[in-house]
This record gives structure tokens, C-alpha cells and sequence, in this order.
């Protein structure tokens, strides 16, 4: 009998040449570090924010002188457009215009656009505001009068035009609507 116990003990593996490693703790622990990673990790968030400091410098302060500038604004009301020119700085020589929507009003509004262009060619810019109650035809019919010459028109040969640009034909470059409702 004794033989039997032996041999049982020598099968066991319960020697020094095979340890038995208990490995759950080990799992259990890197299970809940991975959760506790992951939802933290979601909350971090990483910003740049960008500084602007000044320069340190000895030179004198080179300050922009700002110029005197036109300003050109289009009001669009249910019957009438009205033209307003405004120089920026003193001498303010304002100046203003009605039209109707009618043809013969419009060329006349066409070429008070084209006579403002020449008198102040750097300006290539016009504002238009709009009531709601314009309606949609009015509205192109007077921005087509402001953007473009016709074809029996001669070019207005401004500085600053590129004729590879293809521009020439452009009275005023820059259409802006100031009245936009969304």
C-alpha cells in the first residue's frame, strides 16, 4: 500500500519542478485599471491657445494713418431705391439719390453707379440693404445695374483692373448684401 500512496504523490505534480500560479487576483486588478483608464481618458481634453505678445523694440511707433475712404450704400425700399455717398473723414460731402424701379429710372441709377466709379476709382465696393417687402425681380434688376456695364458700353479702363482678369466689364467688384434675413 505504501507503493500506491508513493506513486499518487509522484503523479500530484505538487513538486518543486511545476508551481501552481493563482492568476484571477492578477487578472481582476488590469480589468478594473483598464475601466478606471478608459473613462477617465474620455474627459481629458487637450486646448492650444495661442498668445500674441508684443514685440520689445526701440523704433518709434509706426502708426497707420487711416485714410479717407467712400463709402457707396443702396437702400431698397417698395417703390424707390436710394443712393447714399459718404466720405469717411471730414470733408463728409455726402451725397443722395432716388430712383423707381421703373426701366427708365433704372438707367439713370446705372449710370449714377458708373459715375460714382469714376469719380472715386479705388472704391470697388457697394453695400445694399433690403426691406422684406422688395420682391426678388427688383432686387437682381438693381444688382445687375450696380455689378456689370452693358455690352454697348465702353470699359471704364480703372486702375487696378486686370484685363486677363477678365473684369473689366464690372463697374463695381464687390456686391455686398447688408440686410440678409435667415
Amino acid at each position: 500500500m505504501s507503493s500506491h500512496k508513493k506513486r499518487r504523490g509522484q503523479n500530484s505534480g505538487a513538486g518543486p519542478e511545476a508551481p501552481e500560479l493563482n492568476v484571477m487576483p492578477f487578472i481582476d486588478v488590469f480589468s478594473m485599471l483598464n475601466i478606471f483608464l478608459l473613462v477617465s481618458a474620455s474627459f481629458l481634453g487637450l486646448g492650444i491657445l495661442e498668445v500674441q505678445i508684443p514685440f520689445l523694440s526701440n523704433s518709434p511707433d509706426v502708426k497707420d494713418e487711416p485714410k479717407r475712404s467712400y463709402s457707396i450704400r443702396v437702400d431698397l425700399e417698395e417703390t424707390k431705391v436710394k443712393v447714399s455717398g459718404l466720405w469717411t473723414e471730414a470733408p463728409e460731402d455726402k451725397t443722395e439719390k432716388e430712383f423707381t424701379y421703373d426701366d427708365a429710372d433704372i438707367v439713370k441709377f446705372h449710370q449714377q453707379m458708373i459715375d460714382l466709379r469714376v469719380k472715386v476709382p479705388e472704391n470697388d465696393k457697394v453695400t445694399v440693404y433690403a426691406d422684406n417687402t422688395v420682391k426678388y425681380e427688383q432686387l437682381i434688376k438693381v444688382i445687375d445695374s450696380i455689378k456689370t456695364l452693358k455690352e454697348k458700353e465702353p470699359p471704364l479702363n480703372l486702375p487696378g483692373q486686370d484685363e486677363k482678369k477678365g473684369n473689366r466689364n464690372f463697374i463695381f467688384e464687390k456686391v455686398i448684401i447688408g440686410s440678409v434675413i435667415l
